[in-house]
C-alpha cells in the first residue's frame, strides 16, 4: 500500500492520485467534508454581513443617510427615512438582518461548529493513518 507524507495537511498532498487521505474512503469522512465545505461558505457569508454592518455604519457617521431640510427659515441635517418611515440611525434600518450581536453570536457559533467538525476529521484521519501503516 502506498504511504503519503501529506499527513495532516493532505489539502496540499501531491500524490492526490493515490494518497489515502485524499481520495475519502468511507461515507462518513466524505459527509464530513461536504458539512465542513458548508459551514465554512457559511462562515464566508457571516463574515460578509459583518463587513456591510461596518461599511454602512461609517457611512451613516459620515452622513451619507441624512438631508438638509429647511424648518422655518433654519437649515437642519435630520436622518432620511427607510422604506418602513423609520430614521435611519442603525444599520439594521439600512438592510435587514445587520444586527452585530446576532451577526457575531452567529459567527461564534459558527466557529465552534467547525472546530468541532475539524476534531472529528482528525479522529478519523488519525484512524485511517493506522489502518495505513499497518
Amino acid at each position: 500500500m502506498f504511504r503519503c507524507d501529506c499527513w495532516p495537511n493532505h489539502e496540499i498532498c501531491k500524490n492526490k492520485n493515490t494518497c489515502e487521505f485524499w481520495i475519502p474512503l468511507n461515507q462518513k469522512l466524505d459527509r464530513l467534508y461536504r458539512q465542513i465545505s458548508y459551514e465554512l461558505y457559511q462562515l464566508e457569508k457571516l463574515h460578509q454581513r459583518k463587513q456591510d454592518y461596518f461599511t454602512i455604519q461609517s457611512e451613516i457617521k459620515k452622513g451619507v443617510y441624512t438631508e438638509t431640510i429647511n424648518v422655518d427659515g433654519k437649515i437642519k441635517t435630520v436622518p432620511k427615512k427607510n422604506a418602513l418611515g423609520e430614521d435611519i440611525l442603525k444599520p439594521e434600518h439600512v438592510q435587514v438582518g445587520l444586527n452585530y450581536d446576532l451577526i457575531f453570536q452567529e459567527i461564534t457559533d459558527t466557529e465552534s461548529i467547525i472546530r468541532e467538525l475539524r476534531r472529528i476529521e482528525n479522529d478519523i484521519l488519525k484512524i485511517l493513518k493506522k489502518r495505513v501503516e499497518k
